[in-house]
């Protein structure tokens, strides 16, 4: 799926950066992320089926550190927006739209990360 122009979603450099070249702590958060964002994922259509403001406003809150850590700049900006229009309980179509943007860009984060984790198994 190529949503980007052909680009990835994911930029590691910032991971690369704090690592130091760990390669496990690397490993590790990457590992972390693919498991965090999809239960993050499921938790938010959960949340959006019964219009849970609260959970809505949470969820996007915690997502923040993972999007810094491998790079999803281009979600940042909507998670914030998402954070603030559930916590003030703002325009649900609005905040279901940014929701469905959000599952498709961590759908595809999350399949870029997976082949970033392939590629340190195929590096040892």
């Amino acid at each position: 799926m190529d949503l980007n122009d052909g680009k990835k979603y994911t930029d590691l450099s910032y991971l690369r950066s704090v690592s130091k070249g760990n390669v496990s702590f690397e490993q590790k958060m990457l590992n972390t992320f693919v498991l965090q964002a999809g239960a993050d994922i499921q938790k938010l259509r959960q949340a959006v089926v019964v219009m849970d403001w609260d959970t809505i406003h949470l969820i996007a809150h915690k997502m923040k550190p993972s999007l810094t850590f491998v790079g999803l700049h281009v979600l940042q900006a909507d998670v914030h927006t998402l954070e603030t229009m559930a916590k003030q309980r703002l325009d649900f179509d609005k905040v279901t739209e940014l929701i469905s943007h959000v599952f498709t860009v961590i759908g595809i984060a999350i399949e870029e990360v997976k082949d970033e984790l392939v590629a340190f198994g195929n590096n040892k």
